[in-house]
């Protein structure tokens, strides 16, 4: 099992930051991929949402994703599943749930955001620029983030409490676990 995990460093008056994910308007999260069986890099980046399900051929099951890869025909799947709710400013103790599933060495200041089943198929990159991020402040305000292409900050202003509000050194990584 994989796992997406994120950080940042937030301004003081972010409480927590979350993706903008609902049945009636999904979060597209991106990746790059690379098949498992010939290593070809797959040509761009795929999208996948946790609340699409898909058949995979020759089985009874869904996946949030499906793919033959072009070069080698291989079957890959990918099966997306939320994790955390969110990266809060104050960490947060789910010391049992990541050890359940084998993330005790993530951070507290890291939210494990999803939970991946790659089957054929490894993830390489992924595009949180194609993401919208909800930003709940201190005040009770909910503002809206997206990071531009290539950038790992984000700057606003809350004109209801006159103060700049912030998200810099936005990371990822993916995480083995259980």
């Amino acid at each position: 099992m994989l796992y997406l995990t994120v950080a940042a460093e937030l301004s003081e008056n972010i409480v927590k930051v979350s993706t903008k994910n609902s049945e009636t308007d999904p979060a597209e999260f991106c990746f790059d991929l690379v098949c498992t069986s010939c290593r070809e890099m797959h040509d761009s980046p795929v999208t996948i949402n946790s609340f699409e399900k898909h058949d995979m051929s020759g089985s009874r099951g869904e996946a949030s994703f499906t793919l033959k890869c072009k070069f080698c025909q291989n079957e890959c799947s990918i099966n997306l599943s939320p994790f955390e709710d969110a990266l809060y400013a104050q960490p947060q103790e789910n010391k049992d749930k990541r050890k359940k599933h084998g993330l005790g060495k993530v951070a507290l200041n890291e939210a494990v955001i999803l939970q991946l089943d790659c089957r054929g198929c490894d993830l390489k990159v992924f595009h949180f620029d194609n993401l919208i991020f909800l930003v709940e402040l201190a005040s009770g305000k909910i503002m809206e983030c997206q990071f531009e292409q290539g950038e790992d900050e984000w700057y606003d202003y809350d004109d209801d409490a006159n103060e700049e509000v912030s998200i810099t050194e936005f990371k990822y990584q993916f995480v083995k676990g259980k």
